[in-house]
This record gives C-alpha cells, structure tokens and sequence, in this order.
C-alpha cells in the first residue's frame, strides 16, 4: 500500500465497514516502519484496487487490523489471498500466531478466518465505537509450537 492508494483504499473502507477508519489511520500505517506494519493491497487485471489489509508485527505476534474486499470481487478468493499473503509473510519474519478482532455478525468473515485455521479465543466486550457488538478475538498458530501458547 502506498499513499497513492489512499483514495481508493478508502473509499472502499466506507462502502464495507459501518465504522470505517479515518483517511488519518491509513496514511499513519503507510508511514509505519515497515518492521511494524505491513499495508497492503491487491489489483485487478485493470489495476482496480480489489482489497487490501492491514497487519501489524508485535513481538512474535501478526495482528491483522483490517481485511477488505470489494463487494464487486467477494467469494472469489481475493480474502484468501489476503489472508495467506499476511500469515506468509508472519512464517516468513518467525511470528508464532496471528490474531484478530471481528463482529459475531460477520458471518462471511468468520467463516473465512475459521477455513484458515482461526479460531475464537475471547471476547472484547463493547468493542466497537458505536457499541453495538461485542468483537470476537480469534488466534490462528502460524506453527505447531505456537499451538499449545493458544491454548
């Protein structure tokens, strides 16, 4: 992700998330040390932003901030491609899990997260600005050593 994607990145953010981040929170992670954060995006065939995502590297620990897809390119795989493309680059630099927060309500999300591996470890009560749900926390073990730390 680069500041150049900033305009399409957000505007999807606003077209998929009923509490987007601000166009502030996006230019903070492109200009985020690149041992820390890890912005990305992906293309389609006529260079149309068809996602992105956001991670961060916290000791041995991927935290993914944000996955989006465009309603456009859903069920086609590009979550996955996200995803994979994150937890690689995770395997990659040693981290032993990934972890995440999503809403109980995303269904398509959570069933994405749970293919991969993802499973559910705790609940943040009142997690979300408009306080309307509670977010899942869901882990994933990057390798069979980091599977007993989840528990």
């Amino acid at each position: 992700m680069r500041l150049t994607d900033l305009p399409e990145v957000f505007a999807l953010e606003e077209l998929v998330f009923t509490d987007p981040w601000s166009v502030d929170s996006f230019v903070a992670e492109v200009e985020r040390k690149a041992d820390i954060g890890f912005p990305v995006v992906i293309r389609g065939e006529r260079d149309e932003l068809v996602g992105y995502a956001v991670a961060w590297f916290i000791v041995d620990e991927i935290h993914i901030g944000n996955i989006a897809v465009h309603p456009d390119y859903q069920g086609r795989g590009h979550g996955s491609a996200l995803l994979e493309y994150v937890m690689e680059e995770g395997r990659r630099r040693s981290m032993a899990f990934v972890t995440l927060e999503v809403r109980p309500s995303n269904r398509a999300a959570i069933a994405l997260y749970e293919r991969h591996g993802f499973r559910r470890v705790a609940v943040r009560k009142s997690y979300y600005r408009d306080n309307r749900e509670d977010a899942l926390v869901l882990a994933c073990p990057l390798h069979a050593e980091a599977e007993t730390r989840l528990g």
